[in-house]
């Protein structure tokens, strides 16, 4: 078989992000790395949320649908 050429592309997609390239760093005044350290805190507590969020609605899709599976009568009675 001759697909051997296409078997990275995927791969290949992934990984060649155009990278900014690093500046060196300075070291920060005790301000700014006061600011990177709140802001490091922001994104972290961002993607937390976001992942409680995720987890609820998934648990409540979850739940709806075992109910649904439980009580078929109620199917008709409800509207969403």
């Amino acid at each position: 078989m001759h697909h051997h050429k296409y078997d990275m592309r995927f791969y290949e997609f992934q990984t060649i992000k155009p990278r900014k390239p690093k500046k060196p760093r300075k070291p920060l005044t005790p301000e700014q790395s006061l600011v990177a350290a709140k802001k490091r805190q922001v994104d972290a507590a961002k993607q937390a949320l976001q992942s409680v969020k995720d987890h609820q609605q998934q648990r409540k899709k979850l739940e709806r649908a075992r109910k649904a599976a439980y009580a078929p009568a109620a199917q008709t009675r409800t509207t969403s």
